[in-house]
C-alpha cells in the first residue's frame, strides 16, 4: 500500500503532529494501517532507518496503491480497533521489544519492511 503526503496545512494539530518530517508530495510505503475504534486512523511510515517509524494520522495523505501486501493480517484489539501488518509485528509485546533495541525485533521488522519496500517498486 502506498500514499502520497498531501500536507498538514488547514489540520489542528492533533492531525499535523510530526507531519513536518515529511515532505509534501511524497509517495511514502505504508508499513502498518492501525484505526481505531473511535478516534483517529493511522499509517505508519519510516522517513528515517534506524528510528521507530511513526504512525500518522491518515487524513494528511491520500491513497495511491490500495493493494495491501499477501504478508498482512489483521488483528483486533480490546477496544475493537483493528491492526493490519506483517503477522510477524502483531506478537503482543513486539513494539515495546523493538524500541527496546533487542536484537530480534530489530531484525524481524527489518526483514518485514525490507520485503513490503521492495515489493511495492
Amino acid at each position: 500500500m502506498k500514499v502520497r503526503f498531501t500536507g498538514a496545512e488547514g489540520h489542528e494539530q492533533s492531525v499535523r503532529q510530526g507531519a513536518d518530517a515529511l515532505r509534501q508530495g511524497q509517495v511514502y510505503v505504508v508499513l502498518e494501517v492501525y484505526c481505531q475504534t473511535e478516534g483517529p486512523n493511522y499509517f505508519r511510515i519510516e522517513f528515517r532507518r534506524g528510528e521507530l517509524p511513526p504512525l500518522f494520522d491518515s487524513r494528511l495523505f491520500e491513497v495511491v496503491e490500495p493493494r495491501m501486501h499477501p504478508s498482512w493480517t489483521i488483528s483486533t484489539e480490546w477496544d475493537g480497533s483493528l491492526t493490519m501488518a506483517p503477522a510477524a509485528w502483531q506478537v503482543p509485546g513486539f513494539w515495546e521489544e523493538f524500541m527496546d533495541h533487542s536484537p530480534g525485533a530489530i531484525e524481524i521488522y527489518e526483514r518485514g519492511r525490507d520485503v513490503l519496500v521492495l515489493e511495492s517498486e
